[in-house]
Parts: structure tokens; C-alpha cells; sequence
């Protein structure tokens, strides 16, 4: 069964939203150092997580120091901490060694290029680069598009076939992030074959707003891949 996340969460109506759909995880952008329209404060964040409800997951997506991502950490206490920047295979085995036995688990999202095909990180062959970050510490690995103009949440989807190599070398799971829709992520699913689908900007009607009829068909289309 293909799990989904719905990040970028900025509201109790929109847990409330994102759970009625049937949403297995729900994603909270949480200081993130770049401006993006998913922005919210550790104390808010920290709201967000205590309201959610029973058998959900949370996650605090972030970035920074290790000092500022791991006080977030503990200000938040989510299930999982997505690390979402340009941080060190150092910097992410420092955030996993000072969450030890918080019960907080580390993601790192390992962002691809989608015009070069490189990843934004110390080694840019995406594959090799997964291979290198499986043996960091972490829980999980999420793959996310990146472009020019936003960090994250851009709306472009990556190569899946490229994406379904990366799945298939690791033992770790995938999280597959990057244009997601209703109208693809059957597709994306067939090819890929992830532990999970993580979608922001495509359960959207504008940036920051999400939608209630684009998370069920979003959900429904996940859901209908099985």
C-alpha cells in the first residue's frame, strides 16, 4: 500500500482536510531558512502536530544549522523531521545522532535538479547520492524536484524511470515528491513503486491554499494504483 503525505499544512481546517481525504502523514514546513508560502513558526507547527488526530503521522520539514533543526525538533515533537536544505552528509548524521532516542525519526530529501538531472548535494549523481545517504542514519529518503525559482513544492516532476533505478538500489524507503497530481500519480506509482507519495503544491488551488477536492482525488488516484 502506496502511503500519503500531505505537506505543507498551515491550519487546523486544513488537518482537517487533508485527514477527511485520508491523508497517512501530515507535512508542516517549519521555519524553512527560504521563502516559500508554507511557512509557519515552531510554536505554530507545534500546535499543528499536538491537534493532529490518532494513527496520522507528522513531519516538520526544514532546514538550517543542526542547532536550529534539531531545537525545532524538540520545540515541535513531530514523528519525523524532513531535512529539506543543502545540509552535509555530516550535518544529517549530527541531526540523527542528537534525535536518538527522542522517538523523532530523520528523512532527508535529496532534491534533483530538473534541468540538469544532478543532485543538489556533495555527490550529484542522483544514484550514487541516495546509495550515500542510506548509510547516514536516516529513516527514510524522500525524493523532490528542484528548480531555480522555488526549492521545493515546484510543481515539475522528475524522470520517474531514473527515480524507479534509485528505488530499486536502496533498502531504505522512498518517498516520492515533485509534481505530483491526481492526473499522474497512478503513473508515478506504476513506475516507481515508493514506500509513499508526498504532494504540496499539486492538492492546491493557489500557493499556500490548499483544496479539499484536489486531496480526495488526489488520495482516490493513490489509493485506485494499488
Amino acid at each position: 500500500m502506496t502511503r500519503v503525505k500531505i505537506c505543507g499544512l498551515m491550519s487546523r481546517s486544513d488537518i482537517a482536510m487533508a485527514v477527511a481525504a485520508g491523508a497517512d502523514s501530515l507535512g508542516f514546513v517549519t521555519e524553512y531558512p527560504v521563502p516559500v508560502p508554507w511557512n509557519i513558526s515552531r510554536l505554530e507547527s507545534a500546535e499543528l502536530v499536538a491537534a493532529s488526530p490518532p494513527f496520522v503521522t507528522t513531519t516538520a520539514v526544514v532546514g538550517g544549522t543542526v542547532q536550529e533543526i534539531v531545537a525545532i525538533a524538540l520545540t515541535v515533537r513531530p514523528h519525523f523531521l524532513q531535512l529539506h536544505g543543502d545540509e552535509t552528509l555530516e550535518e544529517i548524521q549530527s541531526v540523527c545522532e542528537s534525535l536518538a532516542g527522542t522517538g523523532i525519526k530523520v528523512l532527508k530529501a535529496l532534491r534533483i535538479d530538473v534541468n540538469t538531472g544532478k543532485a543538489h548535494f556533495s555527490v550529484q549523481d542522483p544514484l550514487e547520492a541516495c546509495r550515500t545517504l542510506a548509510r547516514s542514519g536516516i529513516a527514510g529518503l524522500v525524493v523532490d524536484s528542484k528548480t531555480s525559482a522555488r526549492p521545493a513544492g515546484t510543481g515539475v516532476a522528475l524522470d520517474w524511470s531514473m527515480i524507479r533505478q534509485v528505488s530499486a538500489s536502496i533498502r531504505l524507503p522512498l518517498i516520492l515528491a515533485g509534481g505530483l497530481t491526481a492526473l499522474n500519480v497512478s503513473q508515478a506509482i506504476a513506475l516507481v513503486r515508493p514506500y509513499a507519495v508526498d504532494v504540496i503544491s499539486g492538492v492546491e488551488k493557489e500557493a499556500g491554499i490548499k483544496d479539499e477536492h484536489l486531496m480526495q482525488e488526489f488520495v482516490r488516484a493513490v489509493k485506485a494504483a494499488e
